[in-house]
This record gives structure tokens, sequence and C-alpha cells, in this order.
């Protein structure tokens, strides 16, 4: 029998795909903002070593495909990148760089047969978007 504890050295991959919205998914994400989110997330990507991970900046919300670590909780994930994000804004001279989220973002995880599909769906946002609100696509996905 397999213990638990043992398996801290396993190659398994946790791929997840985070939406974070705005509150009240207002338009708060201005071209500014799109740039200093987009680095941000772009170095996350880099430093995770996430080589298949990807992101798409929107005015209201932003998806981010990364490979979580197995030593960090989906929370810490999601509190760490928050404030990164507010910090790099904060650097960025942006005097209202603030920005502030929908309490809990959406996630799900996406499967390693699934992954290049789900990549080039995020790539695509802005068209995808403009035929399917964020609302209806997050129906579609149980959300």
């Amino acid at each position: 029998m397999l213990s638990l504890m043992k398996m801290s050295h396993s190659n398994s991959e946790i791929w997840i795909h985070w939406v974070f919205v705005t509150k009240d998914w207002k338009p708060l994400i201005d071209s500014s903002k799109r740039e200093v989110l987009s680095q941000t997330l772009g170095n996350i990507i880099q430093e995770l070593g996430n080589s298949h991970g990807t992101f798409s900046v929107l005015n209201d919300h932003f998806h981010l495909l990364i490979k979580l670590p197995f030593n960090i909780s989906p929370k810490d994930f999601e509190n760490h990148l928050k404030l990164q994000i507010q910090e790099n804004l904060e650097s960025s001279g942006d005097k209202d760089g603030f920005l502030d989220w929908e309490r809990k973002p959406y996630a799900y995880s996406v499967s390693l047969n699934q992954l290049t599909a789900e990549k080039n769906s995020i790539q695509r946002q802005d068209f995808k978007h403009q035929k399917v609100s964020l609302l209806e696509e997050l129906k579609f996905f149980g959300m």
C-alpha cells in the first residue's frame, strides 16, 4: 500500500486554469494596468518554470494557465499572485494602481491531454469574448 506521505517526490503535474475577475465585473484594467499585469503574469510563469503556461488579460478579468507546484496550495498561490500584482502596480507609478478582485477566482484543473487546447483557448480570449461573454464561458465550464 502506498503512503501519501511518500509521494512528495512525485512528478505529478497539476495544471490549473485560473480566471481572476475585477470587483463587480467592472472594466478596471486599462492599458497601463494591462501592461503591468502581463509582465507580472509572464514573470510568475517563468519563475515556476512553466514552459506551457500562458495568460490573457482583458479589461475586466484575466486568464492564467499554470502548473501549480506541489508544495504550494491554491489559496497560497492566489494570495501570492494578488500581492505580486498589487506591488507591481504600485511600483509602476500608477497612482490609481489598486485593483479590487471578486472574492474568489474561478479555477479548474486541466488534464495533460487537454493542455494544448486549453492554452490555445486562453491565447484567443480577445476573439472569443467578442462572441461569448465571460459569464457564458464560466457557465460552460460549470462555474
